[in-house]
């Protein structure tokens, strides 16, 4: 299912189940007046649930190592959709993946029964629900029959408050790498590294996969260039005008002379292929590898480039996790929510009346016109690229501030509620 259809679906049939089963769980919680003290010693199952989007997985990997460490003994489970199993695949800590197929109503709903079922039998102690607005996240997370259930609250939201034991304000404005830990932070959890993403494991058959694609169409494996002009369907204003990034490519071979690999899921191939027929006097040097490599397959170029060019998506934060020096263009994101800051990192946002809008509407008030992308100028592209060729890109991390965090007493600040099942 495409992302607008699954979110339509979550608020006509998932919305209307999840206030039904808030007002259940208050007056059982008032009856059954179950413990909800979190206890260290007696954690022993630990859930972590995020459905859609790879690069939240990613941004989510300081609050895995940060359970890992608080909860060492604990079995940890993560619960995703189907086109995202395969990035918790490669994260370290988790012991088990179940998995929901979201591929069409009736794979929704069997794998939705099937991971209740082994939910319950798990004895969950500890649930962590990533999602923010998913009415069907907060159903799956009270169905489990966990002892602690943990989310995120905003007012458009309001049906999460009987269906979670503790709930945390999510702060739209803060980066959500901090967001998840603030999560974390409820059940018991401080930050472990928490400015460090990843990792990402890389196996030698991923790096074979490459070096024989790169072999097969005549590119340098010693030195390249990788470029994403793709977004998802969740917002497709992220990306940048394909004829930038032909123009820009130009530019860039002429310049530098570095093979430029252009990448992309299966879906994307026509997008990409239209990107690379534009290119001019640097065709020669350009290869579209959209749709023919796996994603270890990727994880190993990401990993070789010299420099990643890319919209604000999933790649992105991969990159980010194995360190590969990255121009991101921003435009209906904020960067200072979903950005990471470092050296070897280049961020062109420009910021307008309207941006970012990507967390605020199901329909960017330009409809299309995304002029927050179309600011961005082709020279500012290629200035930011030779700024990390050259050695001179060195902007330092912001600093990680606990007192940011937390009260006087050391008790996390947002804290909403804290119900009673």
């Amino acid at each position: 299912m495409k992302t607008h259809t699954k979110i339509y679906l979550d608020r006509l049939v998932g919305l209307p189940i999840a206030w039904l089963l808030n007002g259940a769980a208050r007056i059982l919680g008032k009856l059954l007046k179950r413990d909800h003290s979190i206890d260290p010693e007696s954690v022993r199952t630990i859930v972590i649930s995020k459905y859609v989007g790879m690069g939240s997985i990613i941004q989510a990997t300081p609050l895995i190592r940060s359970i890992r460490a608080a909860y060492p003994e604990a079995r940890l489970i993560f619960v995703t959709g189907q086109s995202c199993r395969r990035i918790v695949e490669r994260l370290e800590h988790v012991d088990r993946i179940i998995t929901v197929d979201d591929r069409g109503l009736f794979p929704v709903a069997w794998t939705s029964l099937r991971t209740i079922t082994m939910l319950v039998w798990a004895r969950v102690d500890l649930y962590f629900d990533l999602e923010v607005y998913s009415a069907y996240a907060s159903i799956m997370a009270l169905l489990s029959l966990a002892r602690n259930r943990i989310g995120f609250y905003r007012e458009s939201a309001e049906h999460k408050r009987g269906n979670y034991t503790h709930l945390m304000f999510f702060n739209t404005r803060s980066p959500i790498r901090h967001i998840y830990m603030q999560l974390g932070r409820l059940g018991g959890c401080e930050p472990i590294e928490p400015d460090r993403l990843g990792r990402i494991r890389v196996d030698a058959r991923d790096r074979e996969e490459v070096a024989a694609k790169l072999a097969e169409i005549g590119a340098d494996a010693r030195g390249y260039l990788v470029v994403n002009p793709n977004a998802s369907d969740l917002m497709i204003e992220r990306r940048w005008p394909l004829e930038r990034f032909a123009v820009m490519i130009d530019r860039l071979v002429e310049q530098h002379g570095l093979p430029v690999v252009l990448i992309g899921a299966p879906a994307d191939r026509s997008h990409v292929v239209t990107v690379a027929d534009q290119v001019r006097a640097g065709g020669d040097r350009v290869f579209n590898l959209a749709g023919q490599l796996s994603l270890g397959g990727l994880f190993a170029l990401l990993e070789g480039a010299a420099c990643m060019i890319t919209n604000d998506t999933g790649p992105m934060h991969m990159a980010w996790a194995l360190e590969t020096p990255t121009v991101c263009l921003f435009g209906p994101g904020n960067p200072r929510h979903y950005a990471w800051q470092g050296s070897g990192v280049e961020i062109l946002y420009k910021r307008i009346y309207c941006s970012p809008c990507i967390y605020e509407v199901d329909e960017p008030p330009c409809h299309g016109n995304n002029v927050c992308m179309k600011l961005i100028q082709v020279d500012e592209v290629v200035e930011a690229v030779h700024r990390i060729l050259t050695g001179v890109s060195a902007r330092p991390k912001e600093g990680f501030d606990p007192k940011f965090f937390s009260d006087q007493d050391s008790r996390p600040l947002g804290r909403v509620v804290r119900g009673s099942l």
